[in-house]
Parts: C-alpha cells; sequence; structure tokens
C-alpha cells in the first residue's frame, strides 16, 4: 500500500495525522494543496473541500479525525494503539478533547492569531490585530481555562497517558506559536510547562523545526534586502 497526504504542513489537522504516520514510521507522500488555491477537482476527494485527505492508493478519506481513527486502527503499530485508551469512558474523553481542539482552540489559536499574524503576511496581506486582540482577550482565556482544569495535575489529559487528545490539542497551541503568541506561565502554570512537554517530543520535534525552518525561509524571501 502506498499512502499520499494531501494538505499544506502549516495546517495543525494536516499537522495532527503526520504526526501519526511519522511516530509509526510509516512512509508516505505529501501533496501539498493550500486552502486558498486548491485543485478544481479537489472536491472530488474533499467534499467540503477542507484538508487533509488521505490517500492509500486509489482510496481516499477526508476529515483529519476520521484519517486518525483509521490508522490507529489499521496501522497496528504499538505508538498509536496507546493513542486510543481501551475503557469507553476514557476514549469519550479523549474523542471530546479532540472535537474541543478541532472545533474550539482551532477557530482562535489558528483560524485568527495564525491566519492574522502569518498567513495573512505570507501571501502578501496585511495583519488585522483587532481580532487577534479580541481573542487573547475575550476567547481564548477561558478556554485555557478549562484545559488546566482537565489537565488537573497530570501530565498528559486523559488517564495520564499520552493520546490522540494530546495531540490535536498540542497542534492547535503549535498555531498559536506560529502566531508569536505563548502560553502565559504565570495565568497557566501547568499548561505552560504541559507545552514545553510535548515540544521536548521528539516526533513534534522534528515536525515544528522543519515548519520553523520553512517559515523563517519565506519571511527571509519577503524581507528586502
Amino acid at each position: 500500500m502506498a499512502y499520499t497526504l494531501h494538505g499544506a504542513p502549516l495546517s495543525p489537522f494536516v499537522r495532527k495525522v503526520m504526526y501519526l504516520l511519522s511516530c509509526s514510521n510509516t512512509e508516505y507522500k505529501l501533496n501539498v494543496v493550500a486552502p486558498v488555491s486548491m485543485p478544481e477537482d479537489f472536491i472530488k476527494i474533499s467534499p467540503l473541500k477542507k484538508i487533509p485527505v488521505l490517500q492509500e492508493d486509489n482510496w481516499y478519506q477526508a476529515d483529519s479525525s476520521v484519517i486518525c481513527n483509521y490508522l490507529i486502527e489499521t496501522l497496528n503499530h504499538a505508538g498509536l494503539e496507546q493513542l486510543m485508551p481501551g475503557s469507553a469512558k476514557a476514549r469519550a474523553q479523549v474523542r471530546w478533547l479532540e472535537k474541543f481542539a478541532d472545533y474550539e482552540l482551532a477557530p482562535y489559536l489558528t483560524f485568527t492569531v495564525f491566519r492574522q499574524r502569518t498567513l495573512r503576511p505570507i501571501y502578501g496581506k496585511a495583519t488585522d490585530e483587532a481580532p487577534v486582540q479580541e481573542a487573547l482577550t475575550h476567547k481564548i482565556p477561558a478556554l485555557f481555562d478549562y484545559l488546566t482544569a482537565q489537565l488537573g495535575k497530570q501530565r498528559y489529559f486523559v488517564e495520564d497517558t499520552f493520546t490522540l487528545a494530546d495531540v490535536a490539542i498540542t497542534t492547535q497551541m503549535i498555531n498559536l506559536m506560529h502566531g508569536r503568541e505563548t502560553i502565559d506561565p504565570q495565568r497557566w502554570p501547568t499548561l505552560a510547562t504541559y507545552f514545553d512537554h510535548m515540544m521536548q517530543l521528539p516526533t513534534w520535534q522534528a515536525l515544528v523545526q522543519r515548519e520553523q525552518a520553512t517559515l523563517a525561509k519565506i519571511f527571509a524571501a519577503k524581507t528586502p534586502s
């Protein structure tokens, strides 16, 4: 079988799938598809025109959550099996936190801070700082308060074991970092420590370092000499 992942690596949803493929040592080809310049026929494999899409030979699957669960179920890799716990209640909590990351964190960490601070300048557009400050001041704090309560004194979110919930939450936090923001260690010390720990994991390190190098090259090329 041959895997192709269609999407842009700076997307937190694409990165989520890349984490699973990377930590399971699964070979794949990345076909870069950016949301702003999707091929006209992309709708054939992604009806909602969203990334990522996983291609396995001539079979296609859209949606990062569906893809991740498919990989966990089919790759038969020890590094993936732990991502979905054994008990039904723990699995439900993982799925809830993944949904929380995708639908509550993403609108502000990725589609506001990251989009305004990083994506718009990449495409030659001016940053609108007003929605960024609105998100940082009025939207994100309540989300981080909730995550802090869910984390408690654990190292990981569900049963103190690294799961798909951690992958989904961390990938959104990475986009906040790419948007030149940090998790305030004074206000959310356990959450800041959690993210620092995530960034020490080898697979996250490899993915993030490559992205940071890419961003550095892009912005260097845009800087007048």
